[in-house]
């Protein structure tokens, strides 16, 4: 069992380091946010199109390029939410994080993100995507689930996307997933932090597919990292677990 085990973690973690997600600054590059790799792989997120490994970090901010129009996370009530469910029915529908101190930083439609015909995976913007890719976890069921989605984008002025406030979280923070079954599963941040692109595809513990515990992973670009080609340079990754 154990050999099996660590066989499984092998291939997850091969898959991993050999696939791409990239996550490109609408209006700084001549297409959205995307990311090459090969079909029958699974992706890691990455900011960069020309890396064939796996990183995720959000990017804010850029050093003599346009900066994303300032906004404030949500001050409102954050929404409440029933029971968690492990293994929850239906479909990710929503995702919702809260601080400890009460603030929304994120409450985003969720929408599965493949590959499409030429492997690129590319959530729309305005929405965040789910990784659908057959051996990837829905958020709630063993495994590692990723979440990815864009920092800013221009429509028609540059401003923030849907994880636009995603390098604001902090260890505690809660992360509420809704499902059309109207079924909620809670995780707790257990780290956050900007990572460069030869870290995020080996690291394991972002790339888990096959840990027996539900896990959950956010990625988007770092905002305080340069673009370069069309492309932030840097990730943000958080990492979370069941609350």
């Amino acid at each position: 069992m154990a050999l099996a085990a660590d066989r499984r973690r092998l291939i997850a973690a091969v898959a991993a380091v050999a696939a791409v997600v990239a996550l490109v600054v609408w209006g700084l590059a001549s297409r959205g946010d995307s990311q090459e790799l090969p079909q029958s792989q699974a992706p890691a997120a990455t900011t960069s199109p020309h890396v064939s490994t796996p990183s995720a970090t959000p990017s804010l901010t850029v050093s003599s390029s346009p900066t994303a129009t300032p906004t404030t996370a949500r001050q409102s009530a954050p929404p409440a939410f029933g029971p968690s469910t492990v293994k929850p029915q239906g479909e990710p529908q929503r995702v919702v994080v809260v601080s400890t101190s009460g603030k929304t930083l994120v409450d985003a439609n969720l929408v599965p993100s493949r590959l499409d015909s030429k492997g690129v995976l590319a959530p729309p913007f305005g929405v965040a995507g789910w990784y659908a890719e057959k051996g990837w976890a829905k958020p709630g069921w063993p495994g590692a689930s990723i979440l990815a989605g864009h920092i800013n984008r221009r429509s028609p002025k540059l401003q923030l996307d849907t994880f636009g406030h995603l390098t604001k979280v902090r260890t505690g923070d809660r992360i509420t997933v809704i499902y059309t079954s109207g079924q909620t599963v809670t995780f707790t941040a257990t780290r956050s932090q900007a990572l460069s692109k030869k870290a995020v595809p080996a690291d394991d513990s972002i790339w888990d597919a096959s840990n027996p515990a539900p896990l959950l992973r956010l990625i988007t670009c770092d905002p305080d990292t340069p673009v370069q080609g069309g492309h932030y340079k840097g990730n943000w990754v958080v990492w979370a677990s069941l609350a």
